[in-house]
């Protein structure tokens, strides 16, 4: 059985020292991503899916990245604010997941994918409390407790009380909860677009781990 060379991964980490002198192993695997993967260095390329070919030429003003007055994009424009880029495309994939998700969200009357996440978590955690539930969303108490509100006034979570301390209310699915956890759960594996969309399976594994990286570093200085 041949073995692959390693001669182009040497290559590849010329460029990147040549480029980044003081770079070390771990810059320089994401430095790779960036670089050999036609998938990031053009998100405008030729292969995208019909559709958002026909829609890019329909309405060239309505670009994925908005054009600055420099007449460069987004990206281009801000290419030394690495924290600005991150908080637009982050949020920008947010209101993706929202805008795919909408209608079917609306079907089991929830407003949108928080919802489900929270109805999620309390499925999977052991009859957490309220505040357990909005602390492993990172979400602030109030915006967490109408959403708890509303999942129960769907007839989806209920409360019981906790045997150790009789302030607290410790919740769990009803039938009607585990139905519409299964039903949307089916609806979004037939989603026709995935969050992560064409990423192969490295890249995804890449990003999620960045994604859980950056998780673990923020949680700690969130407050609720």
């Amino acid at each position: 059985m041949n073995r692959p060379s390693a001669v182009p991964m040497l290559i590849e980490w010329e460029r990147f020292t040549e480029e980044n002198p003081q770079g070390d192993i771990r810059e320089f695997a994401s430095w790779l991503l960036t670089h050999t993967d036609p998938l990031r260095k053009d998100p405008f390329r030729k292969d995208l899916p019909a559709r958002a070919s026909q829609l890019l030429q329909d309405e060239p003003v309505a670009q994925a990245e908005p054009l600055m007055k420099s007449g460069m994009r987004l990206s281009e424009a801000f290419q030394e604010n690495g924290d600005f880029l991150a908080w637009f495309f982050m949020g920008r994939l947010i209101r993706y997941v929202k805008f795919y998700t909408k209608a079917m969200m609306a079907q089991h009357g929830m407003s949108g994918p928080d919802e489900f996440l929270f109805l999620s978590l309390i499925n999977e955690m052991d009859r957490p409390t309220k505040k357990e539930v909005c602390i492993a969303h990172a979400s602030e108490l109030t915006t967490g407790m109408d959403i708890l509100r509303r999942l129960r006034t769907l007839g989806l979570i209920e409360e019981h009380a906790d045997e150790r301390d009789a302030r607290s209310k410790r919740l769990t699915l009803t039938d009607k909860g585990h139905k519409t956890i299964g039903e949307v759960s089916i609806g979004l594996a037939q989603l026709q677009h995935s969050v992560l969309a064409d990423l192969d399976p490295a890249n995804r594994k890449h990003l999620i781990e960045t994604l859980q990286y950056l998780n673990n570093y923020h949680f700690p200085f969130f407050k609720l």
